[in-house]
């Protein structure tokens, strides 16, 4: 008998030691900062996940008063259109006198944390102007740029390979509006700065009012708006260590506005530097339903 308790206890002992090896699964945390987030996980995968495919994201300012800004849509279709899904488009429109609405705009796009979020990486002085993964190029002296330089730029972002993939995952109820969002980092490198992740709920395909040039086109389609920021204006944090293998889970919740349409509408999400750079090592956009 004394043999058979032995036995028991050395299978049971390996047999932790196996799981442990495995997987280390955190707690759910509720974060009260952020009131869409539901929980904040963090595990050990192994093995370590294979790098993805580079998806460039490009954050346009932008402006429906603004005149030369539909050459830079022009310019953001273009680039997406060569790059099929490899390309991760959102549109700020920071309160200044270019984004103010016309008496007969169906929408006011503008938004307070658009406008934060163009002071944090450095207006430019000009509209339409762009980051692309935010990183500050040979020759520059800014994040943002005029539009002449995307495309070159973009191409060069495309060669890299991210030190992260992300994974998102959506469920939407059709009769609350509520819409459960899973963002998961699969870091596939050690990244040493500290990081945080961007997350939105941008819309496409919104008819009002934009000035092109000299006339103002009152049925102009509007492409990649962000309606809400749901993690914070500038990210919300990756408290894990980031090694090869970690894995972090981050739910979040929103009731969808009344005013916008679910079919045309992307969960959008994007790991990034904040300290020494504000570099994006990796985007994701899904449709949510």
């Amino acid at each position: 008998m004394q043999f058979i308790h032995r036995l028991l206890f050395v299978v049971f002992a390996l047999a932790f030691v196996f799981v442990s090896s495995c997987e280390e699964i955190g707690p759910d945390i509720n974060l009260g900062k952020n009131q869409n987030s539901v929980s904040d996980t963090t595990y050990i995968e192994s093995p370590v996940q294979t790098p993805e495919a580079k998806h460039v994201v490009i954050e346009e300012f932008t402006g429906v008063r603004c005149p030369n800004c539909p050459q830079g849509h022009q310019i953001i279709n273009a680039i997406k259109t060569a790059n099929p899904g490899k390309v991760v488009a959102v549109s700020f429109h920071p309160i200044n006198s270019l984004g103010a609405p016309y008496p007969f705009s169906a929408h006011d796009f503008r938004s307070q944390k658009s406008q934060s979020l163009f002071d944090y990486l450095g207006q430019i002085g000009l509209e339409p102007a762009a980051g692309i993964d935010r990183t500050v190029f040979s020759g520059e002296t800014k994040i943002l740029l005029d539009k002449s330089k995307w495309t070159s730029q973009v191409a060069n972002q495309l060669a890299n390979t991210p030190k992260a993939n992300i994974d998102l995952k959506t469920t939407y109820n059709s009769t609350s509006r509520e819409l459960t969002m899973v963002v998961e980092i699969h870091y596939t490198q050690a990244v040493s700065e500290e990081n945080k992740v961007t997350v939105l709920l941008a819309e496409s395909d919104i008819v009002t009012a934009q000035l092109d040039g000299s006339v103002i086109d009152t049925f102009y389609t509007h492409k990649d708006i962000v309606r809400e920021f749901i993690s914070e204006t500038q990210g919300d944090i990756i408290s894990a260590t980031r090694e090869p293998g970690r894995v972090v889970r981050k739910v979040y919740k929103k009731v969808l506005d009344a005013g916008w349409k679910e079919d045309d509408m992307y969960l959008v999400a994007y790991l990034h530097a904040f300290q020494n750079s504000k570099i994006i090592y990796q985007g994701k956009e899904i449709k949510i339903k």
